[in-house]
């Protein structure tokens, strides 16, 4: 059965199952997953069954739906894979084609499980390679490469978005300092 687990936002910590072949995310009495979070539209999205897996479509909100910190276009299905991260609004969900697991590798080094949407950090840093295409990125106006100049902009822009969205800015500081630490230690190894 399919499962948005939601890792932060409003509803932090809980698990939607369903059984339907579609159901809308929204503020709306009538959606199946009523978020509440600021950025979220009245009908926001939909999730549906296509074949054996599932996509999500943004229905035309305010603040769109993004898959994989990638903004999808209004009323464009995009397909769902197992574990894919869904953002709608302030709300950020984690999507399980089988339902989610009772418990989740934490990342950390000690080899501790924790419950809940947490990312281990191969798939955060899964989801960061790549996050952004500008290989190949021209001018519309006049062919130019654009290509080593967004290099930096674009990496700017996507780490603002991802300390904002996994909520890096509200850490206490030696929680701060143990996940830089983490983090200098597999980028150096």
């Amino acid at each position: 059965m399919p499962t948005l687990q939601i890792i932060s936002g409003e509803q932090e910590g809980s698990e939607i199952n369903w059984t339907a072949d579609e159901i809308f995310i929204g503020k709306e009495d009538g959606c199946e997953v009523k978020i509440t979070d600021a950025g979220v539209s009245r009908k926001h999205a939909k999730l549906a069954k296509k074949g054996a897996g599932w996509f999500v479509e943004d229905l035309g909100s305010s603040n769109g739906t993004y898959v994989n910190f990638k903004k999808r276009g209004k009323n464009e299905p995009t397909d769902l894979a197992d574990r894919d991260i869904i953002f709608i609004g302030r709300t950020v969900a984690k999507f399980w084609l089988n339902g989610a697991p009772k418990t989740v590798d934490s990342g950390h080094s000690n080899g501790t499980q924790q419950t809940g949407g947490v990312l281990s950090a191969t798939e955060l840093r899964d989801l960061l390679r790549g996050v952004v295409p500008i290989a190949g990125l021209t001018c519309p106006s006049c062919n130019a490469s654009l290509e080593e100049d967004m290099k930096a902009k674009v990496r700017e822009q996507e780490q603002v978005e991802l300390i904002r969205r996994l909520k890096l800015h509200e850490l206490d500081p030696a929680s701060l300092d143990r996940l830089i630490a983490q983090a200098s230690q597999k980028v150096r190894g």
